[in-house]
């Protein structure tokens, strides 16, 4: 897979001047000084985490897709229809725990800046982190209590159908003590921060956009399907917050009815998962998105198996 975590961002600047022709232009698009880039190629280790994810979304932009040909786009079903993966199931109940967490900290990764150490102290010592409020508390308990029974009823088959009170009623068990609108529908325009230009669904057409979606997409789906399934799931964008977090849940759950494991989607590769939904979203094109799910699902199955 297309690896930009292993190249050192001095380089990955140097070759985006390339693709933007002068520093000047590259400032602009990562919203940064000029002067700021030069410094950075001397010293990248000067770059925080904010600006580091721009240079990883900019360079997944500009060198991700001709990385990736089409032989590879097809070949990743092939793989991973190869692989037996019933080894994920009821009665391997610490490795569907293991699984469980890992995708709920993956999930969680992506939103906030929290580390391995801090979400492990919370979900199994039940312990508080220094400095960690109430909010961050619940965040973390909510997603990673409903990742766990979500993998469990899924593997067990006791969730026959997703309809909307069903995606509801997650959205309550994530965001419950956080939002006071947990488990429903946001009332107002929502905008996804640095994908302006995409059309979300009207909040007053959000129910009924919904209801098409469980229609359309309760079923075993193939890869491609999951991928177009997230795409239109994240353009409902149905709550004022978690949508990300629910989309990927229910990513994990179709994965797991279509006979896979649950994908690997963590800060490891968020920039290319950015990418390759926003490209599925722009363009009604889902092989990319398809790839990195595939991958992500070969990922989460080399780490554990």
């Amino acid at each position: 897979m297309f690896n930009y975590l292993k190249i050192s961002y001095s380089k990955k600047l140097k070759s985006l001047i390339t693709k933007f022709r002068y520093s000047t232009k590259l400032a602009e698009h990562l919203d940064v000084n000029r002067i700021s880039i030069s410094n950075w190629i001397d010293n990248d280790s000067s770059i925080n985490a904010d600006n580091r994810l721009k240079i990883d979304v900019a360079y997944c932009e500009n060198f991700g897709f001709d990385s990736i040909n089409l032989d590879e786009i097809i070949n990743i079903q092939n793989e991973i229809n190869k692989i037996d993966f019933t080894y994920f199931n009821q009665n391997e109940v610490d490795l569907v725990d293991r699984i469980s967490k890992t995708v709920a900290f993956g999930s969680l990764e992506i939103e906030e800046n929290i580390s391995k150490k801090s979400f492990d102290k919370v979900v199994e010592k039940h312990e508080l982190v220094k400095n960690m409020d109430k909010r961050e508390m619940l965040s973390i308990n909510n997603l990673a209590n409903l990742t766990v029974k979500i993998i469990n009823d899924t593997i067990k088959d006791t969730i026959n159908n997703i309809d909307t009170r069903e995606i509801k009623t997650w959205h309550y068990a994530l965001m419950n003590g956080i939002r006071s609108d947990a488990g429903e529908y946001s009332q107002y325009k929502r905008i996804i921060p640095g994908s302006e230009e995409l059309t979300l669904t009207d909040y007053r057409d959000i129910g009924e956009e919904l209801e098409r979606w469980t229609k359309t997409y309760n079923k075993k789906l193939s890869l491609n399907d999951i991928a177009l399934s997230h795409a239109h799931f994240e353009l409902i964008h149905p709550f004022g917050d978690g949508n990300g977090r629910v989309g990927r849940l229910l990513m994990a759950y179709q994965c797991i009815k279509a006979g896979f494991i649950p994908p690997l989607i963590n800060n490891s590769n968020k920039a290319l998962y950015y990418v390759f939904l926003k490209h599925a979203q722009v363009n009604n094109e889902y092989g990319y998105l398809s790839y990195f799910i595939g991958m992500s699902i070969l990922s989460m199955h080399k780490k554990f198996f």
